[in-house]
């Protein structure tokens, strides 16, 4: 039998502000319209995972724990009383949650935090609890309540290791629905560059900046007042999108580019790995990617194959204007590209592999991690 797993969402609060302000009365609709509107934005991996997991036989279903409009919705309609502040209410609608749902997995993403503390509470009433991290890990957290930690970067899967963790490495990829639901689009922007400026990609804005001094590139991104008031990024900015708006822009862009996160681990920067959506968003819709060389970024593309690289600034500039004017090269790639991405980077397939390891450790996992910490 298959495991029931309940899986905690967090999405970018940019984009649920935006959402909500573009639909007024979204908020007033019954919890599970809310979510089937959130969930059919495309925004992030959708309820991908509970898909990929439903069509291996699981009961599986998904919450966005900040989607506050659509929580609070759902802890009206069963008569919840909240207290405390909007963290601790957070915490108690999920829990509420996890009781109605019964699950026996319960996985995190560990973007919004719910804490070390439920955490612990929540492993003496569910048979394994899971966390996905690939962004900045906070000092302040120990991740000692998870059974489990996966990781689409992998020296966080060594660090958690290092921990007495059991960690596992699983790639990131793309939502097979995603094509069938794309129009055919005509070519608009010649480049584009989709994205955020955060701490943890502290040289984006200098990479963008020495582009726009040679090259014509349309910005869509948050972040933007990270940016000096005289960047050439804000003559170049778009505005924001997500989702659908997200997939039409790529879809209409002759190149999108991407640069890769710099992230701490145990005080050291690791620029080994290639690891974000926009790699598998891109090559899924069949743009031509031009991201950023790592050493191992021949184990997920193919470079100048199926993606173009650059190792530099004045690398990605020669070849932005290299693929503008030869148009043959540039969208015999992007098709090889997305032939890769759909033959070898689809979620349903990433959820085969992260239920097998959802059995294994149910099976030996909690027992093996339950001896050593009585031991």
């Amino acid at each position: 039998m298959q495991p029931k797993v309940l899986i905690v969402q967090t999405f970018y609060p940019e984009f649920l502000k935006d959402i909500y302000a573009s639909e007024p009365g979204l908020f007033r609709d019954d919890c599970d319209a809310q979510y089937r509107r959130l969930f059919d934005s495309a925004f992030g991996t959708g309820d991908a995972y509970s898909h990929g997991l439903r069509l291996l036989g699981c009961e599986a279903t998904e919450i966005i724990c900040n989607a506050d409009a659509a929580q609070a919705k759902w802890a009206e309609e069963r008569g919840l009383t909240l207290h405390g502040n909007i963290h601790d209410q957070r915490r108690q609608i999920v829990a509420a949650q996890i009781e109605a749902f019964r699950p026996d997995v319960v996985y995190v993403f560990e973007w919004y935090p719910l804490g070390d503390e439920f955490l612990e509470d929540l492993r003496s009433r569910v048979g394994l609890v899971v966390g996905e991290v690939a962004s900045p890990l906070p000092s302040n957290r120990t991740y000692g309540g998870y059974d489990l930690m996966i990781s689409s970067w992998p020296p966080f899967v060594e660090h958690f290791r290092k921990r007495d963790i059991a960690s596992h490495y699983i790639r990131l990829g793309f939502d097979r629905r995603i094509i069938d639901r794309l129009e055919r689009e005509t070519s608009r922007y010649p480049v584009t560059f989709v994205g955020g400026f955060a701490p943890s990609h502290p040289d984006r804005i200098a990479w963008l900046e020495a582009l726009l001094e040679e090259v014509e590139v349309d910005i869509f991104c948050y972040g933007l007042e990270h940016t000096r008031p005289d960047s050439l990024i804000r003559r170049h900015y778009r505005g924001q999108v997500w989702g659908w708006e997200m997939y039409r822009m790529l879809r209409q862009s002759r190149i999108t580019l991407n640069r890769h996160a710099r992230l701490d681990v145990g005080g050291a920067v690791n620029t080994d790995w290639c690891n974000n959506m926009r790699m598998y968003e891109a090559t899924g819709a069949g743009t031509c990617l031009l991201t950023e060389w790592r050493p191992h970024l021949g184990e997920l593309f193919e470079p100048e194959r199926e993606v173009v690289s650059y190792r530099n600034d004045r690398e990605c500039i020669e070849k932005i204007q290299h693929y503008l004017s030869h148009e043959d090269e540039r969208t015999a790639i992007a098709q090889a590209g997305q032939r890769r991405t759909l033959r070898d980077h689809l979620l349903t397939d990433r959820m085969q592999e992260l239920l097998g390891i959802f059995q294994h450790h149910m099976r030996t996992g909690r027992l093996v991690s339950l001896a050593g910490r009585r031991g």
